[in-house]
């Protein structure tokens, strides 16, 4: 199986920032944009280019899978309800299912996306940051899962 990662949504403006009456309709924030944007750099800096993007459709996962897609233009989108309703077992059985033979990147809410991605790696529940993302080996041939790099915008920038 091919690598996973799972990518938190850039920040995002507060509902009454942004002037909209439900969670699900917050958009990104300037430097949730700008950070969304420097993670999938890294991703593909690193070798690594997903065959499809999946994302929840709360609009500030979907423009951070829309920045992603820039970098990765070749990668198919979706979007899934799983990524934003849970459980976290969901998560994990439709990213497993999508990267079956090619490498996916799964852009998502904490804390749904750090339980998914640390019970892929064989590891407690990861924190990850706005912007943030775990690149996971998941388990195959009797192997445990591995998380290959965990990275933290805000300890990027330091």
């Amino acid at each position: 199986m091919n690598e996973i990662v799972f990518l938190r949504h850039g920040r995002a403006l507060s509902t009454r920032e942004a002037g909209v009456a439900s969670d699900s309709q917050r958009p990104l924030s300037p430097l949730g944009e700008k950070d969304a944007l420097a993670a999938a750099e890294r991703l593909r800096a690193a070798g690594f280019v997903p065959s499809l993007i999946i994302s929840s459709p709360y609009l500030r996962a979907h423009r951070t899978a829309e920045i992603a897609a820039g970098v990765f233009p070749g990668a198919a989108r979706r979007t899934a309800s799983e990524l934003s309703d849970g459980p976290a077992g969901a998560v994990l059985e439709l990213a497993e299912k999508a990267a079956g033979s090619a490498p996916v990147l799964i852009v998502g809410h904490m804390p749904l996306l750090g339980a998914a991605a640390g019970l892929l790696a064989g590891l407690p529940p990861l924190d990850l940051s706005p912007a943030g993302f775990a690149r996971v080996l998941p388990p195959e041939g009797g192997q445990k899962g591995a998380l290959v790099e965990f990275y933290d915008p805000e300890e990027a920038a330091r």
